[in-house]
């Protein structure tokens, strides 16, 4: 059996069952150039910009001797909550906070949709309390608009299903009225729900 590998640009390799073809016709046009900053594969979120190497292998059976056998069987007992915090990667929590910050600066209201849980709530930089269909709802009618989002400073702490991450962002933009432009600290709470990764809650505060 084949299996594909993408290499990244951080040494992460991402093993997946589907052909490189067909992998490479999604994230390039005619020409072999790139035409997505993003792409899912297995439910994982990969900056195309950090691919350096996709390939094809031919898979082995999995176990080739009776030492392998006995390590995996060893790997099922293994602590459930430690074997949580090690299938959280940091590489992919932070791709969906780049992904969520570039969907807020594009007003991309598809992909912050899928990128929020239902049930998310927000508490921002005044103490007001938003809900997810409040928020998308400032995009839908620009009631918000961001001319730049950046990050700097970013901090991600693994949790049992997700993680934490904490960030310095630079705002640019206009709300009603106002100006925007200032720094602020987000934290975002992110959980894997199925093969997605969601932010449930969100706080920021103005520098």
């Amino acid at each position: 059996m084949h299996q594909t590998i993408i290499t990244l640009s951080t040494g992460e390799e991402i093993h997946t069952k589907a052909p490189e073809q067909q992998i490479l016709e999604h994230i390039t046009n005619n020409q072999g150039m790139m035409n997505k900053a993003f792409v899912v594969i297995g439910g994982i979120h990969i900056a195309t910009a950090h691919i350096v190497k996709i390939e094809s292998i031919e898979q082995v059976d999995e176990f080739e001797n009776p030492d392998q056998v006995e390590q995996a069987e060893e790997s099922e007992y293994s602590d459930p909550e430690e074997q949580a915090n090690a299938d959280v990667s940091p590489n992919q929590v932070e791709l969906v906070e780049q992904e969520l910050l570039e969907a807020m600066q594009t007003r991309d209201i598809f992909a912050m949709d899928m990128l929020m849980h239902d049930d998310f709530v927000f508490i921002n930089h005044e103490g007001s309390y938003v809900t997810k269909e409040m928020d998308l709802e400032t995009h839908r009618t620009l009631a918000v608009r961001y001319t730049k989002v950046s990050s700097t400073d970013q901090q991600i702490k693994p949790t049992k299903d997700g993680a934490v991450t904490i960030s310095r962002i630079h705002l640019e933009g206009q709300a009603g009225d106002e100006k925007i432009n200032g720094d602020f600290i987000y934290t975002r709470v992110w959980q894997l729900i199925g093969e997605q990764y969601q932010v449930i809650a969100g706080h920021c505060s103005m520098l």
